[in-house]
Parts: structure tokens; sequence; C-alpha cells
């Protein structure tokens, strides 16, 4: 089930980077337009790492710290 979740939500990171890569490689955006593009990358990401966390408790496993 999340796994799932976690690759599309993956699959949406890498589509929003390729997207801001673009952009700031022509050098035609406005400011508040890649502005908001990175903080929805940067909420995807936050929303992988949580459900990746939420899998390893539902699994037993933990990182080993």
């Amino acid at each position: 089930m999340f796994e799932n979740r976690i690759k599309h939500l993956e699959e949406a990171h890498h589509a929003l980077d390729k997207r801001i890569r673009g952009l700031e490689a022509t050098g035609i955006y406005e400011d508040e337009q890649l502005h908001e593009l990175k903080k929805q990358k940067l909420r995807l990401k936050d929303q992988i790492e949580e459900l990746k966390e939420q899998v390893k408790k539902a699994t037993g496993k933990n990182n080993g710290s």
C-alpha cells in the first residue's frame, strides 16, 4: 500500500526536479514560480520520508541507530 504511494510521490518529485532544472537552464521564469515549484518539491520529499518511516515502523525495521 505505502510502496505504491511512495513510488507515485517519487515520480512526481522527479518530474518537478526536471521541470525546475529546465526552467533554470533557460533562465526564463519568474522567481515566484520557481520558488513555488521548489516548495512543492520539498513537500513531496517530506511526504516520501514520512511514508518511508511509517513503512519501517509497520514492518518493525529500524536503521540500527
